[in-house]
């Protein structure tokens, strides 16, 4: 393996800009259905009047506009979930994730971030990272299924309570059940976004590897002495290659 002296770092293009893109968009549309479904399911401000809050249009904050951002966010969210459906079949970089090849090391990493033990082994993406991945969208499925499922009760004979509504109310048994499972599931992606913006600072700051970055830039820079074991998944091309004269055009 042929090294420059003077070269210490190697830089992976982890993220492209529509990969990144979709990341962001997801993130904001995540934040605005939590916050506005709280205010659905216990609407407390209504204005500087009183009123029954569906119906107080002249006030700024009334169930009307909160409903029609909360299902525009709902559209938006399907959309760039179907994008990132179709991303994940254009490269294997895309799709992130869990390979039992890197299972071994789920220990060392969940030691990690409870301070058991200093470090785990250097990873593009951590074993855990890769499961929490096949956890948040299912949850993200499960969101659009059940929010699809209630808008399409505002209109029981349009063709979206045709398709989804009455069969997922049957399912459920009442639109109560449906509700209540709905809003489970948005408190644990409450409770994800926390868990995840910890992790993303304490890999910043403890590995010094540009976790934090990455998702705005794209890049990844790693010390040659902590290169990713699952660093060929990135590049898609041999990390000989890559630190050699070869070289690798290819990027994930």
């Amino acid at each position: 393996m042929s090294v420059s002296e003077k070269r210490t770092f190697l830089k992976i293009y982890l993220f492209q800009p529509g990969l990144r893109i979709w990341h962001w968009v997801q993130f904001l549309c995540i934040v605005v259905l939590f916050v506005t479904g709280l205010y659905i399911g216990d609407p407390f401000f209504t204005g500087s009047g009183s009123g029954e809050p569906t119906v107080v249009y002249p006030h700024i904050l009334s169930m009307d506009l909160v409903r029609t951002i909360h299902f525009s966010a709902g559209y938006v969210l399907l959309v760039a979930f179907l994008y990132r459906i179709f991303l994940f079949f254009t490269k294997k970089a895309h799709r992130a994730l869990m390979a039992p090849k890197h299972l071994w090391m789920l220990k060392d990493v969940i030691l990690t971030y409870v301070f058991i033990k200093k470090s785990y082994p250097p990873v593009i993406r951590n074993p855990l990272a890769r499961l929490a991945y096949i956890f948040i969208f299912a949850l993200i499925v499960f969101q659009i299924w059940t929010g699809f499922a209630m808008y399409g009760m505002s209109n029981p004979n349009g063709a979206t309570a045709t398709v989804v509504s009455q069969w997922t109310l049957a399912l459920f048994g009442n639109e109560f059940t449906l509700h209540v499972w709905h809003r489970i599931v948005a408190w644990l992606f409450f409770l994800f976004l926390i868990f995840h913006v910890y992790l993303v600072f304490y890999n910043a700051f403890l590995f010094k590897e540009g976790e934090l970055a990455s998702m705005a830039s794209g890049n990844r820079w790693v010390p040659l002495h902590r290169i990713p074991v699952d660093a060929e998944d990135a590049l898609e091309c041999k990390i000989e290659d890559v630190l050699g004269d070869a070289g690798c055009d290819r990027r994930g």
